[in-house]
């Protein structure tokens, strides 16, 4: 199934700022998978390639009130006991802010610069012209890292084709806003191609979970792609309560280091009891194929 040309221009779309949504239980979800796979994708002598498809400020600033409340505020006085959710919280007070509360939360490029050694290359794309004048002070002068303020949908597969024939490991980080319906349809088509372009990067797609409609026809797009992957999906809103915030996300996982999974799947029971908005009321979906 070929990919579709991108639409995501720097002119004619929608407008989206992370900022009403950082730290938000699908950030935790999201950056618990990064954490984890980056960890895993280290571990190996050799140098690691990281691909970030969205990469935002680098840094958010955290009002009085907000979704974070049902997220890292949920978790922010978390013991440090080794396990997967207590490693992404110590780093999002290392990198962020706060005393009581989170003051700042760090976003994927902050929490990707802390966990990759000096021989990583790390690859960020930002099509925002405001997100993109934040994020580069926060970056200048790590000579790991290249910024390009640009379409990260419509260069990925020639980005993984490039990464891959310098690295030993490959991980890439697609984190769209969503914004649009037919972002379920193109999005999952950019990641197939990318995934059929290599064959050997992890590839992490985060996604919104407010009813199951679309991320299920997703799953299929992805499964008659031929891309085999798994998925962890962790809803702390039961689907029942429509809202204006998320009722969970989801991780769509491709070639994870081995062990990522099962980390996953641990921390999945901690997050749900701890950030479910109705008291023992959340739900953790994984499912795997090919």
């Amino acid at each position: 199934m070929p990919a579709r040309p991108s639409r995501y221009r720097l002119t004619g779309v929608p407008d989206y700022s992370h900022r009403f949504h950082a730290g938000n239980v699908g950030d935790v979800w999201k950056h618990c998978a990064l954490v984890t796979i980056l960890e895993r994708a280290s571990a190996p002598a050799g140098r690691v390639v990281y691909l970030d498809s969205h990469a935002g400020e680098g840094r958010y600033p955290l009002g009085p009130t907000g979704e974070w409340t049902e997220g890292i505020g949920r978790l922010w006085s978390e013991r440090e006991d080794g396990d997967t959710v207590s490693r992404y919280v110590a780093l999002c007070r290392r990198l962020g802010s706060g005393d009581d509360r989170p003051t700042a939360y760090p976003g994927s490029p902050t929490l990707a610069r802390a966990l990759l050694g000096p021989s990583a290359e790390i690859v960020l794309w930002e099509r925002d012209e405001a997100a993109f004048a934040r994020l580069t002070p926060q970056v200048e002068g790590d000579a790991r890292i290249r910024i390009q303020r640009g379409d990260g949908l419509a260069a990925l597969a020639d980005g993984v084709r490039r990464a891959e024939a310098r690295a030993s490991a490959v991980v890439v980080l697609v984190d769209p806003p969503w914004v649009q319906k037919a972002d379920w349809t193109e999005v999952p088509d950019v990641v197939a191609a990318a995934a059929r372009a290599s064959m050997r990067a992890s590839f992490i797609l985060w996604y919104p979970v407010k009813s199951l409609t679309r991320p299920n026809a997703m799953i299929a797009r992805l499964r008659a792609a031929g891309v085999p992957g798994t998925i962890g999906e962790l809803v702390t809103t039961p689907l029942e309560h429509q809202r204006q915030r998320l009722n969970g996300s989801g991780v769509l996982l491709v070639r994870p280091p081995a062990g990522a999974v099962e980390a996953l799947a641990s921390a999945a029971p901690i997050l749900g009891a701890r950030c479910a908005t109705h008291a023992g009321a959340w739900s953790f979906r994984l499912q795997a194929w090919g």
